[in-house]
């Protein structure tokens, strides 16, 4: 009787902590693995991260930040890549670097993030030297390793549904464990 009642305990207790996780994993954060080069030199593949799901419901997304998303057409990938134009912005790629317009004014966007040589191309969908204002509810999301990265240059602006969440943390590999800014 005992040994009926602790199966019949575990069994629950394993059904109610799987409703749990699922329920946390679908709405407030989930673990994604890197894949792919094009955020190197600071994110590699096989890495762990967290993906925070309900922030940015509450908080907009900020030019400088990781998150997860859904590339265009596609909602089994997800690709990591750094918002880079907000809504709002006229966004330029010119002359290896990012040209922001906003409130009137015009500056390169300073990417501490990147290389100190890389240099930032035009592609299909966002051409060089040609200007582009985000819209509402868009964003520009650009890989960290401009010459190995499918970002915006060849998928276009990505809209805020297609976004899954900020990473906000690196627990994997051990020796990188560190929140994301």
């Amino acid at each position: 009787m005992k040994i009926k009642k602790l199966l019949l305990e575990l069994g629950e207790a394993s059904i109610v902590s799987l409703i749990i996780v699922s329920i946390l994993y679908m709405f407030i954060a989930s673990v994604e693995v890197v894949e792919g080069a094009s955020m190197e030199p600071n994110f590699y593949t096989g890495e762990r991260i967290l993906v925070d799901r309900i922030s940015m419901k509450v908080t907009p997304l900020k030019r400088g930040e990781v998150v997860v998303f859904y590339p265009p057409g596609d909602n089994k990938k997800h690709f990591i890549k750094r918002v880079v134009g907000i809504p709002g912005d006229i966004f330029e790629v010119f002359d290896c670097g990012v040209v922001i317009s906003e409130d009137g004014q015009k500056y390169e966007l300073e990417e501490s993030y990147l290389k100190a040589e890389t240099c930032t191309t035009g592609g299909s969908a966002i051409k060089e030297g040609r200007a582009i204002r985000i819209g509402d509810d868009q964003y520009a999301l650009l890989g960290d390793n401009r010459a190995d990265s499918l970002d915006s240059r060849y998928l276009g602006l990505i809209s805020e549904d297609r976004i899954i969440g900020r990473v906000v943390f690196r627990f994997w590999p051990i020796t990188r464990i560190s929140f994301i800014d």
